[in-house]
């Protein structure tokens, strides 16, 4: 099954999988996409390594919000200046913030409260998805590229664990707006981002339990990335070649074939992960290919781009022939 047919209709969409997955292209790639469908699209990271500029091919993305391209804007806050930001909004003065945040016991007790960090980088995500210009959304949808796995589990947690511990006051109430977005698959959509390998896909698959029994959030979809190419099925004109060459035949060709024999191994392997995915995780599975580049640019994010629009247009037309 290709991606979810509502992807572009969502107010938020998370992609959280292990590092190291890719996970940041795949967001970068979906911001994109939506963008080009007419979507004004704000690409959300919390406190990560700058990778954006490189993949997008615009300014270094930091705590302010950079405009990327036509519809599409991107802002990687870290928790200091985040909670500063929080503080200045509900106290409405900077010098009240200061006489309130800024002395020594306040400090102290700010950085004693468990995740808070995680909760200022959250809550700034969830406000962005609430502000409006000229009557309308700014932002119709923030696509969320979240921390590692471990990480966004304690991170997506924390909402709950607030209203669970915490007396009912302003923290409970911004607690609230956010678990509920979070957990409704109208407004909210959250992609696993993996590799056909073996950890990547235990991870997942445990991930994709945590989700849905501790934090009540149901998995939209799965999205497989850097698959190794299908070019020497059994069979096949091209399998049967390379299963006739020999490494010692020809000096020449060996490096070529031993290469050859690598990826079709590779892609084998692969076949067994994406049949584990497919049986253990009933989402839809959309299939990302290996890009053999050392780094990755505009012109490699724009052809994920493509892929990612053709499973989209894919997914509508069979929700389309299923209606």
């Amino acid at each position: 099954m290709p991606l979810p047919p509502d992807l572009h209709q969502k107010r938020l969409v998370v992609v959280v999988g292990k590092g190291g997955t890719g996970r940041t292209t795949v967001a970068a790639a979906l911001a994109v996409l939506l963008s080009q469908r007419g979507r004004n699209v704000l690409l959300y990271q919390a406190n990560s390594k700058e990778k954006l500029s490189g993949l997008l091919g615009g300014p270094p993305v930091g705590q302010a919000i950079v405009r990327l391209r036509d519809r599409l804007w991107a802002v990687n806050p870290n928790p200091a200046d985040t909670i500063h930001e929080y503080g200045v909004m509900i106290l409405r003065y900077e010098t009240i913030y200061r006489m309130v945040f800024e002395n020594r016991l306040s400090k102290a007790l700010v950085r004693a409260i468990p995740g808070i960090d995680d909760y200022a980088l959250l809550g700034k995500m969830w406000f962005h998805t609430t502000e409006e210009s000229a009557g309308r959304w700014k932002y119709d949808t923030v696509v969320f590229d979240a921390p590692a796995t471990g990480h966004a589990s304690t991170m997506l947690r924390i909402p709950r664990a607030i209203l669970h511990a915490v007396p009912e006051g302003p923290l409970t109430r911004d607690a609230q707006k956010v678990r509920a977005l979070l957990e409704d698959p109208a407004r909210t959509a959250t992609l696993l981002c993996t590799l056909a390998e073996e950890m990547p896909t235990n991870e997942t698959i445990e991930l994709a339990e945590r989700l849905e029994k501790e934090i009540k959030i149901r998995p939209s979809g799965v999205v497989v990335n850097q698959l190794y190419p299908d070019r020497f099925d059994d069979g096949t004109a091209a399998g049967l070649v390379l299963d006739a060459l020999s490494l010692e035949a020809d000096a020449d060709l060996a490096p070529m074939v031993a290469r050859a024999r690598l990826s079709r191994d590779r892609r084998e392997l692969n076949e067994i992960y994406l049949e584990r995915l497919r049986r253990e995780l009933p989402l839809p599975l959309t299939e990302l290919p290996m890009i053999f580049r050392p780094s990755l640019g505009p012109t490699e994010l724009a052809h994920l781009v493509k892929l990612l629009e053709r499973e989209l247009g894919r997914g509508q037309g069979l929700e389309k022939a299923l209606a």
